[in-house]
């Protein structure tokens, strides 16, 4: 199977999700789940946890969580994952907070303390990277992703950990190196960065740096390299940093290549990485120009698929009957639009 040509082109239909009076903006991203013979989809907006009848759309109900107190998720949460077993938050960087549907709070699980040549962690499930639950073996996975990368960080390699919390206990779940290359994107925002998919059928990980077209893979305790790039004209461009008053401000390139996020697909069997290839601005407009590149579960490219982000979201939600990704720029107050792609 070969997949080519504009992303458009594999749209199917579009559904639509009502907003709330208080709701400004929805999410990119929700979660399918199955009650019985109902279907729903669950997804985050701040500190409400909206549900939606599938496909209709239809706002089920919403639960605000409490920031503080016996079921605070805090103050300050670096990213979420909503599940059959209820929500897990990364909270404060100092805890992985369990609640219920009901914004009750189940447990708490301590982040492991920072070594030394860690420098300051940085637990994260945003800008693509997920955690991951095992609910028969009550464990969940959770990547720890520089703000930047320093010259100290190149011989770590504790950069995935996984939690068990039947047994209150945490140990390293993936260990890896930067490439060499990357000291030429210390203190770079974009380019110093990885992103991280696991494949819980083949108990696979793959790994991705955004200046580099191969993706890594390791898999019982053996690892590999795949080509994942995309055959479309690149340039990767280190940003520069910039005196502010008493401050040096580093400043990220606009203009950059740059690989970001994986998507998997299991209903579809298919992996998407994201590419932006070029973004700008022309005499006209803003422009940006993006692609996914598409790989197969046997980890074979089959394609790619070209779009603009200023139309489409990079992330999206796959459910049984497709993958779901927002588009973008919606001025309506009522509710938010989501198209189906299948390929």
């Amino acid at each position: 199977m070969q997949i080519d040509g504009d992303l458009v082109s594999f749209a199917v239909d579009t559904i639509y999700l009502e907003k709330d009076l208080e709701t400004k903006s929805l999410p990119a991203e929700f979660t399918y789940l199955k009650e019985g013979n109902k279907e729903f989809l669950l997804g985050r907006s701040g500190y409400n946890l909206l549900k939606y009848e599938y496909p209709t759309g239809k706002l089920v109900s919403k639960t605000t969580f409490e920031k503080e107190g016996p079921d605070g998720i805090g103050s300050f949460f670096s990213g979420n994952l909503i599940a059959k077993d209820g929500i897990f938050f990364i909270s404060n960087q100092k805890e992985i907070t369990h609640t219920d549907f009901d914004g009750k709070v189940l447990n708490r699980h301590p982040l492991p303390e920072t070594p030394a040549d860690r420098l300051a962690a940085n637990f994260s499930a945003n800008r693509g990277n997920k955690m991951y639950w095992n609910g028969e073996k009550e464990t969940l996975m959770v990547t720890d992703v520089p703000f930047l990368l320093k010259e100290k960080l190149m011989n770590y390699r504790d950069w995935v950990w996984e939690f068990d919390l039947k047994e209150n206990t945490r140990d390293v779940a993936l260990q890896f190196n930067f490439p060499k290359e990357y000291h030429d994107y210390f203190d770079d925002p974009e380019l110093g960065v990885y992103f991280h998919l696991f494949l819980k059928k083949t108990n696979q990980h793959l790994v991705a740096f955004p200046a580099t077209d191969s993706i890594l893979v390791f898999s019982e305790g053996n690892s590999s390299k795949i080509f994942a790039g995309s055959n479309s004209q690149v340039e990767f461009k280190k940003g520069k940093t910039e005196a502010q008053g008493e401050y040096t401000v580093f400043l990220p390139s606009v203009e950059t290549s740059r690989y970001q996020s994986m998507m998997h697909d299991p209903y579809q069997g298919l992996i998407f990485r994201h590419l932006i290839i070029e973004q700008g601005k022309n005499e006209n407009e803003v422009f940006s120009k993006n692609s996914f590149v598409i790989l197969d579960e046997s980890l074979s490219k089959i394609g790619k698929v070209s779009f603009s982000s200023r139309t489409i979201s990079s992330l999206g939600f796959c459910t049984p009957n497709g993958l779901y990704l927002k588009m973008m720029n919606q001025n309506s107050d009522d509710q938010e639009a989501y198209v189906r792609f299948i390929f």
